[in-house]
């Protein structure tokens, strides 16, 4: 994460740390860590969809490392590992299993679920480092996005790693703020009506990304190895899944700077920015921007 919170200037101005901020993450759950839970506990909910659990855990692995690089402070590293909004609160929903599948209904009991209760934790941005490409599925996933931006949660989707072919849902959704990878940047023309739009929207780093490591990390998953352990504490990813919390976190940032920000103020700014930066995510311009 240090390396990558450079690539994007991630210098948001004193202050702006996504304190109070609630990011939604639907992934495979969230362990523990001290990281997320010293000197207080921000992962301020937990909601288990798969085996009905009650408190924090992650099986897999996926989602405590997305966690981090949203909301990780570091302490673990003496900040060398730290999020883009090491401030902001956690609300890890699992909708992933330990092998990192889900069904359609755990997504959209999720997404109901935040529906009732964003109001209580804050949830003003929702991360998915997750996608599909089943057509079934996928309608009912672009309606669910729909209806949080209408509630005014910014969500932002992986574009998905087979981005030389195709983008996944909800990343298709012209509702969300889809993350593509910066080392690949090939970009898909979409049309719903008589607009045209492009997808990903924006693109940050994703290849071998150090962050928070679950207790219960599992190598038994597809591309896991003990090489890219860096230590007890951390791992290292690659993939969309990895640029999309970034791109949730400086949500995050944004909404702290101005609480009336509305989903569509939110992906307007990070677009407009991101287009004149070769569309790479970059903090910094972002809030020059702003000014």
């Amino acid at each position: 994460m240090d390396r990558a919170r450079s690539v994007i200037h991630s210098y948001p101005p004193q202050g702006i740390t996504g304190r109070g901020i609630g990011i939604a993450i639907l992934d495979t759950g969230i362990s523990p860590l001290e990281d997320f839970t010293y000197p207080q506990n921000r992962i301020v909910a937990f909601k288990d969809f798969v085996n009905e659990i009650t408190t924090p855990y992650d099986d897999n692995g996926h989602g405590t490392h997305v966690a981090g690089i949203s909301s990780s402070n570091g302490i673990l590293s003496d900040g060398l590992f730290s999020g883009i909004a090491p401030q902001s609160n956690i609300i890890s929903l699992k909708i992933l299993d330990e092998a990192g599948h889900g069904a359609s209904i755990w997504a959209l009991e999720a997404v109901k679920w935040i529906h009732l209760n964003h109001k209580k934790y804050n949830i003003r941005v929702v991360n998915m480092s997750i996608g599909t490409n089943d057509s079934v599925i996928s309608s009912a996933l672009l309606n669910a996005v729909r209806g949080l931006y209408e509630a005014k949660i910014t969500v932002v989707a992986a574009a998905g790693n087979e981005n030389h072919f195709r983008v996944s849902s909800p990343g298709i959704s012209p509702y969300v703020i889809t993350a593509g990878a910066m080392e690949d940047k090939t970009r898909f023309k979409f049309k719903t009506g008589r607009s045209m739009y492009y997808k990903p929207d924006i693109f940050a780093p994703s290849e071998n990304i150090i962050s928070c490591r679950s207790k219960n990390f599992s190598f038994a998953a597809a591309n896991r190895g003990s090489e890219r352990i860096y230590n007890e504490n951390y791992i290292s990813m690659s993939g969309t899944s990895m640029a999309t919390p970034m791109i949730s976190g400086a949500a995050a940032l944004l909404y702290q700077y101005n609480p009336a920000f509305t989903p569509r103020d939110v992906k307007k700014i990070l677009n407009s920015v991101s287009a004149s930066n070769d569309y790479v995510l970059n903090i910094e311009k972002v809030f020059k921007s702003l000014k």
